[in-house]
């Protein structure tokens, strides 16, 4: 054992104790915590960091233990609560009853950064949560975390009816959006709106009020599963999209598209785009206008496109591009973007099944004619992602293994693309097991 001729300077100590990482080393924290007065506050820090109050996945004893000692964390010790910066929570039905989660997140401070709040239903009817079917408790808490003055990223995920005054109302700081199928309530024909206190008391929100205080600069949004009452349907923005850099968006609808091409024009420094064709029945036509329209030929360097064919009929198995396009109408919309375009990084990710995946195949040739240096001058990087849903009760046996031997096959049809000098390309293949 090395023992050490000459104690080290605090300062050391600081720096060693950062590297710890919070869920890997958390025994090692908590044992320094208690043992190093002057290194306490720092490894508490670090282990209230992060908060996660995931689902119980069906052990609901094991989640509310630990929502239970985290009451008594903060109530014994008031101040770990201030140090919490990021909070990850998950809705279970539950929660409506649940006090100690209230509790919880009420004591959050407006010294949070980062929230992320979800609802994974347990059966795939009911996808959404109501917010109206919320306790009024429930809801008040997870306004208040929501609303932390201090917020610079919010991500919301798979709730309908939210008011739309709580979107009014987020920190001006916010800087990263993730709203993924989140549906408000939307009066157009009020200048106020309905919120909730926490006594459930309804108020009146004059939305002149949001019109005086400075909009949050979004540089960083994702906007899925949304139709005519997203947030974004509301006029005007709610938020500054002037210096969005990068949007990952739902393409595909009359809706959608018309949305899609009033973010582009707002965003006049987008650097990176993500359009999600999320069904068969939906097509990428008109992406490639809109983006010209909007002079991203001259800014863009990175175009992400996904593809769904998880709703095709088993009828459309080797499908006549003619009749079918597995592609969407994505071979026509690179090539009206032929030599008027900055991207450098391509990736195009097919959301599909077994049943589909031979029909890529023959058609991957039409791709590989595509991706050229005279369509794509600048192009360094092009990652093709296929992402194989297996959970039918009829989709035929995979072997361990065969991921790479389908990837390897891909790429064969793409032997155009692996001889362009310079171009670093990139396919892969993951199996996917939503039943599970």
């Amino acid at each position: 054992m090395t023992v050490l001729s000459k104690p080290l300077p605090l300062e050391i100590w600081i720096n060693i104790v950062e590297l710890h990482d919070r869920r890997a080393d958390a025994s090692t924290l908590r044992a320094l915590s208690r043992c190093c007065r002057a290194l306490a506050c720092l490894c508490q820090q670090i282990l209230f960091r992060d908060l996660y109050i995931p689902r119980s996945y069906g052990f609901p004893s094991r989640r509310a233990g630990a929502l239970a000692r985290l009451e008594d964390a903060f109530t014994q010790s008031p101040h770990l609560a201030t140090f919490v910066r990021k909070v990850r929570y998950t809705i279970e039905d539950e929660d409506a009853d649940n006090t100690t989660v209230h509790w919880v997140l009420n004591h959050l401070t407006n010294n949070l950064s980062d929230v992320k709040i979800q609802y994974i239903s347990k059966t795939p009817r009911t996808r959404y949560l109501d917010w109206d079917t919320l306790d009024a408790r429930l809801r008040s808490s997870i306004t208040h975390v929501v609303e932390s003055l201090h917020l610079k990223t919010l991500s919301l995920l798979w709730i309908k009816n939210m008011p739309l005054s709580v979107f009014g109302s987020l920190s001006s700081n916010l800087t990263k959006m993730m709203l993924h199928g989140i549906e408000v309530k939307i009066q157009p024909d009020s200048e106020e709106l309905e919120s909730t206190n926490s006594d459930d008391t309804p108020s009146r929100v004059d939305l002149g009020q949001t019109k005086k205080r400075r909009l949050p600069q979004i540089k960083s949004l994702e906007y899925f599963y949304h139709d005519t009452d997203g947030v974004l349907a509301s006029r005007p923005f709610l938020f500054d999209f002037e210096q969005l850099k990068f949007l990952r968006i739902s393409w595909g609808n009359e809706h959608q598209c018309a949305l899609g091409k009033e973010l582009m024009k707002e965003a006049t420094r987008l650097k990176g785009l993500l359009c999600a064709v999320d069904s068969p029945q939906k097509s990428t036509a008109g992406l490639a206008k809109a983006m010209l329209d909007c002079s991203l030929d001259t800014s863009l360097v990175l175009l992400m496109i996904g593809l769904s064919h998880k709703d095709v009929s088993s009828a459309i198995l080797d499908p006549d591009p003619d009749v079918y396009d597995l592609f969407l109408g994505l071979i026509e919309e690179l090539k009206l973007l032929a030599g008027k375009n900055t991207v450098n990084t391509l990736k195009v990710h097919f959301d599909t099944t077994k049943r589909a995946r031979e029909s890529l195949m023959g058609c991957l040739r039409r791709l590989d004619e595509v991706i050229t240096r005279e369509v794509f001058p600048h192009l360094e990087r092009f990652d093709l992602e296929f992402w194989v849903d297996c959970s039918g009760p009829y989709e035929p046996y995979t072997a361990p293994g065969s991921e790479n031997a389908w990837a390897k096959r891909y790429r064969t049809q793409c032997r155009g693309v692996s001889a362009i000098p310079g171009l670093r390309f990139d396919c892969q293949v993951v199996f996917v097991d939503d039943s599970s």
